[in-house]
């Protein structure tokens, strides 16, 4: 199975090039490896193009930005810059990666692997560890037991154009998992597959933030008030308590009173719900 690999990056030089490094180090290359520089204005386009003018599959591409970075929608469309300009066509597997990851060198191969052993896994991925003093700790901003993070995400390419390619809209990657279960497909998580993520997440945007925004999301991919609740309460535990919860229900009941604008369907929305009430059953019993 070929694998192309799609990295946007918007001024990481200080990340990139462990990235890089934990690349080349692989027990597995990918057929292509596409970092798209959104419009960086720090060394990172010097860092992408000398890996670039090295490797043959390694390639560099150059996004101008235009307009204020968006979360969600300025990263997908970032992702589909690199993907719409891809040299090879013959690929089995499209993986999305953040800039600021250090791999275990057996990731690539691993992902290959479990896709291999099962023609209905759709998206697959490990998980993200932060430095907290001299270990690294799973990072736990979402439930990391059904849930790949955005940033290490891996997708078969028949799933991929399935569920018919990623929103550009914040919410993506949870969108994503929804509509590929909802097409059939099963979304895995491998616990043990570790990936170092260099900064917390959230940290450009900051916490509370993130939360507010997270409100907004869940909004837009209609979930009901009992859901909201739930995601509220887990925040109000997490420092620094009680603000994220009352962040992320503002967000959400603000875009309540906007009627924003949804990014899924009513069927979607409905399958979500259901999705998320059998989860919560199962931890209950």
């Amino acid at each position: 199975m070929k694998i192309l690999i799609v990295t946007p990056a918007c001024n990481e030089e200080r990340h990139l090039s462990q990235l890089i490094d934990s690349m080349l180090a692989q027990s597995l290359l990918p057929a292509e490896w596409i970092i798209v520089d959104d419009g960086s204005v720090d060394n990172t386009i010097n860092i992408i193009q000398k890996a670039a003018i090295k490797y043959s599959w390694i390639r560099y591409l150059r996004k101008e930005k235009i307009g204020p970075r968006s979360p969600g929608k300025s990263v997908v469309d970032t992702f589909y810059f690199g993907l719409n300009n891809k040299n090879i066509i013959d690929y089995d597997i499209i993986m999305k990666l953040d800039a600021d990851l250090v791999l275990p060198i057996n990731y690539l191969e691993s992902i290959k692997n479990q896709f291999n052993t099962n023609v209905k896994i759709g998206i697959c991925g490990g998980v993200c560890a932060i430095q907290l003093g001299n270990e690294y700790v799973l990072e736990k901003e979402t439930n990391i037991e059904d849930h790949i993070r955005g940033a290490i995400k891996a997708y078969r390419r028949e799933c991929f154009e399935d569920i018919g390619g990623l929103v550009k809209a914040m919410g993506w990657d949870t969108v994503d998992e929804h509509t590929a279960r909802y097409h059939g497909w099963l979304v895995v998580v491998l616990p043990k597959l570790i990936v170092r993520h260099q900064r917390s997440t959230h940290q450009e945007y900051g916490f509370v933030k993130a939360a507010f925004r997270n409100g907004r999301m869940l909004y837009s991919i209609r979930m009901g008030l009992f859901l909201l609740f739930t995601n509220c309460i887990k925040k109000i535990y997490k420092k620094p308590y009680f603000i994220l919860g009352l962040a992320m229900f503002f967000g959400y009941i603000l875009s309540f009173f906007r009627r924003e604008k949804r990014i899924v369907n009513k069927e979607l929305g409905r399958f979500i719900r259901k999705y998320r009430y059998s989860k919560i059953w199962e931890k209950m019993f």
